[in-house]
């Protein structure tokens, strides 16, 4: 029986000796390196051997298999020439050049033999695996002397059976797409008799792309096919055609989507749901589950601090400047005495400014503040036009509910109000529940609830509030809106499948899109219940009831002007689809915010099954030690991970091949040295907060944690060490040294895997775009030679082609970033150079002197580069150096001189 994990090993060992990961394979519309290639060849062979050698099928012997294994991984060693790789990176129809080379083939077999173990096998056997070899591209007429040759030599009657299949499946593995695969394998012999083909298909659109593939995969895989080559935007799958194996529906697969999309809304969703006080307090109703109601109340009632507004108050500092406002004339003022003012004609009184009276006004809306939001939050969450279950008669059960407790009119009190404004809502909403008598809300030792300290008072008000809502919801009797969101986002995304189809009329389906174009134009911008919109981010038509008003929560400037309405009048939001709508809301639930960058990786052209497994377990082992590092349980807090520290980065890197880099290594390359003087200030910083946390009282903090300690330094130490885990010290340990996870993972297959980041990637916050697009291209250039895939670094609102053309890294869409670059996809045969010269020009960076806002693109814009020397000599820093000249010579602009010839 063959090994499949040690061959698939000793070969990749063996490609890599040879340069093969830096040598192109496909180049039409897509990259490839011929160690990817021919390693997915190889997966593929081992995925369908146990069709072929089946008795039904082929049944072949161990000898073929070896022979057809140690075929196709060096079908196209002749692609490894530098005659070969010149003419593919610039073809020319009059300068064809074959890779077909039997001599270089035929003396790489025995090498390959004796890598793979199979020293055994003899030379008629080496022989046949070489006509094979040479079979490959065969076509009626042109190779018939290769099948007379393999005649005369003593191939034996098998050999054409063995050299169609190595064709057959080199053709499918070439495949510029899954349609085209499928293609290959129906219309080949060899393959359509033996090998049954299925497909699905999907547009890419993102984080929710990941759950259609994985949701697509878990239905065929259930039915009983063997995935074989992964895609970008699909996969397709085989199966033996004497199985009679169903295709699984598109409502098969939105169950398992809607299943998935379950347990992750299932998560806590809390710290989303409250909104900014002075704009949409309830920014996400879908995400709205009627039993955590209470949370939310809680959630809105932390979301201001309680001395907040108090202490932005001063008596001194407020008082009204020549040319401001008049602190006796309420509405907008600009201090908080105008606030105070404001309040005193709501409830008709009347008192002095910045007087004893106002001061203690101001005290109590401060700590009204609060509660101010928790009434607020409540107003949103019984509001059927934000809440569609809660309907118009639970909304008038409320109002009935509310003024039973509060008071007659409060309900019209608290319906006036809108976003925080402390005067408005101190009149109309706090100072009728203060009113309210102790013993009418089970707390007799008050006279009235003003006198409760402020945090019962606070959760009294909750109570109350929450037992309205659930009053309201139980009587509607209708589910929470997240109750039904995973079955809205199934249906929503699931239209993004294209195969397999859900039957619908592709004629009917583009006159809708160029009715939808046609008619459009005038409703962009304006939120229209007869509207007709295309996305402005999908393109996708859609009506106004299956579109929503986009926010800045989702995506940016969304009542920004675009081409796509009328020139002239009123823009107000732009209005998206529900499915761009879900994509953005999904990714926030899984991050808990919006990512400030996303890593995308993607085949370059497609995946076999190993490598596909291959590639999202290294990934995901990568990504976990990145996060475990953040959060300070590996390693040491002397250290941190940062993707942004570009020249550390090329430190570490030194003068290694970028190829020979391997996934674990990732996580110590993009790690960094804290110094000595900022890890000596948080451990000053953190010893004043485990004092000021525990009095000073060393016994204290030992009976806590359960451990003794004879000195504050200890305490500190074994803080480091992460050897205390009471709840108080581990949250000044992640507060104090900044451990906070940064970098996240939503990697479900390898069609498509996404890392969002918490952050830029940038070496500090003042830098311009252009360097910082440099330092995202480094990092995409390191993870794609790493994990052999093409690599992507984008803001979630900056679109980018992943089905043309891509190579090795997405160069960002920076003007001058692409002009220095020359590509939007930089390729594979240039990401070495490109690799060293970032990595060069950040470690000049510092001797230059130029002005680090921008100072990594000049220094590779540098023309000439030389130029740079005089500048180190000039910067004052320090002589130039041997190390500066190696570093400037490695940088684009550099043209060596051209070697002269020694006469003897």
């Amino acid at each position: 029986m063959l090994d499949p994990g040690n061959l698939r090993s000793a070969a990749a060992a063996w490609m890599m000796s040879r340069g093969w990961k830096h040598k192109l394979a496909k180049t039409r519309g897509y990259e490839q390196s011929l160690f990817e290639h021919s390693l997915n060849e190889f997966d593929v062979l081992v995925e369908l051997l146990p069709i072929l050698t089946s008795s039904r099928h082929y049944n072949l012997s161990d000898t073929e298999q070896k022979i057809l294994l140690v075929a196709l991984l060096i079908h196209d060693a002749g692609k490894e020439t530098e005659e070969w790789q010149v003419y593919v990176q610039n073809p020319r129809a009059d300068r064809w050049i074959s890779h077909i080379i039997p001599d270089l083939t035929r003396n790489l077999i025995p090498e390959l033999c004796g890598k793979l173990g199979f020293e055994q096998l003899t030379e008629p056997v080496q022989r046949i695996m070489a006509h094979c070899v040479e079979f490959h591209h065969s076509r009626p007429g042109k190779s018939d002397g290769a099948i007379f040759e393999a005649m005369l030599t003593g191939g034996s009657d098998r050999f054409l059976t063995l050299a169609y299949l190595v064709r057959a499946i080199d053709h499918f593995c070439s495949a510029g797409s899954a349609a085209q695969a499928r293609e290959a394998v129906e219309h080949d012999p060899a393959l359509a008799n033996h090998l049954m083909v299925a497909i699905h298909e999907a547009v890419v659109r993102g984080v929710s792309t990941t759950y259609v593939h994985s949701s697509s995969q878990v239905a065929f895989q259930q039915k009983g096919w063997r995935p074989l080559l992964y895609f970008s935007n699909a996969t397709i799958y085989g199966a033996d055609p004497n199985d009679q194996r169903l295709i699984p529906t598109v409502n098969e697969i939105s169950g398992f989507l809607q299943a998935q999309i379950d347990a992750v809304i299932s998560r806590d969703v809390t710290p989303l749901m409250v909104g900014s006080p002075t704009a949409n307090i309830l920014p996400k109703p879908d995400l709205f589950a009627f039993s955590e109601s209470r949370q939310y109340l809680q959630s809105a009632g932390g979301k201001i601090g309680a001395q907040s507004f108090a202490r932005a108050y001063d008596r001194e500092k407020s008082r009204i400047v020549k040319g401001g406002s008049d602190p006796r004339s309420p509405g907008k003022g600009k201090t908080k005495a105008d606030v105070i003012l404001a309040y005193w004609k709501l409830v008709k009184r009347k008192g002095d400014p910045y007087s004893l009276e106002m001061d203690r006004d101001v005290a109590r809306l401060s700590v009204a503040q609060p509660e101010m939001l928790v009434f607020k939050f409540f107003k949103a969450m019984v509001d059927p036009k934000k809440l569609d279950s809660v309907t118009k008669e639970g909304a008038d059960l409320a109002k009935g509910l509310y003024e039973k407790t509060f008071g007659h009119g409060s309900w019209d009190a608290l319906q006036s109000t809108s976003t925080l404004m402390p005067a408005k809502d101190m009149a109309s909403t706090v100072d009728y529940f203060w009113a309210l008598t102790g013993e009418a809300v089970n707390h007799p030792e008050v006279q009235k609830l003003a006198e409760l300290p402020d945090q019962t008072r606070l959760q009294v008000l909750i109570d109350l509030l929450n037992g309205i809502a659930q009053e309201v919801y139980a009587s509607v009797g209708r589910p929470s809106p997240r109750d039904i969101l995973s079955q809205n986002m199934a249906q929503a995304f699931v239209k993004d499948i294209i195969r397999p189809s859900a039957g619908s009329d592709i004629r009917a389906f583009a006159s809708e899109q160029l009715d939808h174009y046609c008619r459009s134009k005038p409703f962009a911008g304006k939120d229209n219940a007869q509207g007709i919109y295309l996305c402005p981010i999908c393109n996708a038509p859609f009506n106004f009831n299956d579109g929503v008003r986009a926010s800045a929560d989702f995506i940016d400037s969304p009542q920004t002007h675009t081409n796509r309405g009328v020139a002239c009048g009123p823009f107000g939001y732009i209005m998206v689809c529900t499915a761009c709508y879900y994509e953005r809301l999904l990714l926030q639930i899984l991050l808990g915010s919006r990512p400030a960058e996303i890593i995308t990786l993607l085949p370059r052209l497609n995946l076999g099954p190993a490598k596909g497994e291959q590639l999202v377990r290294k990934v995901r082992e990568w990504v976990e030690g990145a996060k475990a590092q953040l959060r300070g349980e590996s390693g040491n807090l002397q250290s941190g991970f940062s993707l942004g520290f570009t020249e550390q980065a090329a430190r570490h890197l030194g003068d290694r091949d970028p190829f020979t880099l391997e996934s674990d290594e990732l996580l110590s390359l993009f790690s960094y040295r804290i110094a000595g003087d900022k890890q000596k200030e948080r451990e000053q910083e953190a010893m004043r907060r485990l004092k000021e946390e525990f009095d000073n009282d060393l016994n204290a903090l030992g009976v806590a944690c359960g451990q003794s300690f004879s000195t504050w330094e200890s305490v500190v130490e074994a803080l480091i060490e992460n050897q205390i885990h009471q709840q108080e010290v581990k949250a000044i340990r992640r507060d104090v040294f900044r451990l906070f996870e940064t970098i996240y993972l939503i990697c479900q297959t390898p069609n498509l895997i996404l890392i969002p980041l918490t952050y830029e990637i940038a070496s500090g916050k003042e830098e311009a775009e252009t360097s910082k697009a440099l330092r995202r291209l480094y990092v995409a250039l390191i993870l794609s030679l790493v994990f052999e895939s093409s690599v992507a670094i984008h803001k979630q609102a900056d679109p980018v082609d992943f089905q043309s053309g891509m190579g090795a890294a997405y160069v960002p869409p920076i003007p001058a970033v692409r002009s220095l670059i020359g590509h939007d996809w930089l390729h594979i045969t240039e990401a070495k150079c490109w690799v060293a010269a970032i990595g060069a020009a950040s470690m000049l960076v510092r001797d230059t002197g130029l002005p680090a806002r921008s100072a990594l693109y000049q220094v590779l814009a540098a023309d000439p580069p030389e130029k740079l020397a005089r500048r180190i000599e000039e910067a004052g820093s320090g002589r130039l150096t041997p190390r500066h000249l190696r570093l400037i010579e490695q940088l684009p602009g550099f043209r060596r001189a051209p070697e002269k010839e020694v006469s003897v």
